[in-house]
């Protein structure tokens, strides 16, 4: 269950950092457009299959 518990915290870090760095760029270069913001989940959809086609995901263990 540590593990867990490790890993968990680990991903609110990372996500906490993120949150943080996307506001700082959302401060200097204002807010993405929604055609960005579409764009950015068309990437990360794309990642995702990928990563399901090879039958890994970041962060986990094959």
């Amino acid at each position: 269950m540590s593990g867990y518990i490790a890993a968990a915290a680990a991903h609110r870090d990372a996500m906490d950092r993120l949150r943080e760095l996307a506001e700082q760029i959302e401060e200097e270069y204002g807010p993405l457009s929604e055609e960005e913001q579409q764009a950015a989940l068309d990437r990360i959809a794309a990642l995702d299959e990928w990563h399901d086609e090879h039958g890994a995901r970041p962060g986990s263990a094959t």
